[in-house]
């Protein structure tokens, strides 16, 4: 049920041209695997930016806790990074909140892992 409200409530965003994601699932190092969840705005400053509230699911497919981090790129031309240590063989969903442009979008184009 979790599954399908994420799903529901991302694609939502999507439709309403909020914010998308261009690359949903990505794996850049051996034995880590970070997908993108969503976004949505939680707030405005009033002005040309907005709040965006990302979540990015990191996976950790080795038997070690390690740290992951995901970098976002994003569609002006700037980088967002998420990071989480995450125990061995476990996934865990980072939510971080990015003052950008509105109409921004976002896609994870690195993930890195260390121990």
């Amino acid at each position: 049920m979790r599954k399908r409200l994420i799903g529901l409530s991302a694609a939502a965003v999507m439709l309403l041209g909020i914010a998308t994601a261009a690359a949903p699932n990505v794996s850049a190092a051996a034995g880590a695997t970070c997908t993108f969840v969503g976004s949505k705005v939680v707030g405005s400053s009033g002005g040309r930016f907005y709040d965006y509230a990302v979540t990015v699911r990191m996976g950790n497919l080795t038997a070690n806790k390690s740290k992951i981090r995901t970098t976002l790129a994003g569609r002006f031309n700037r980088t967002y990074a998420i990071s989480a240590a995450v125990a061995g063989n476990t996934t865990v969903s980072r939510t971080k909140v990015f003052s950008a442009p509105r109409g921004q979008t976002f896609a994870v184009s690195a993930c890195t892992q260390s121990f």
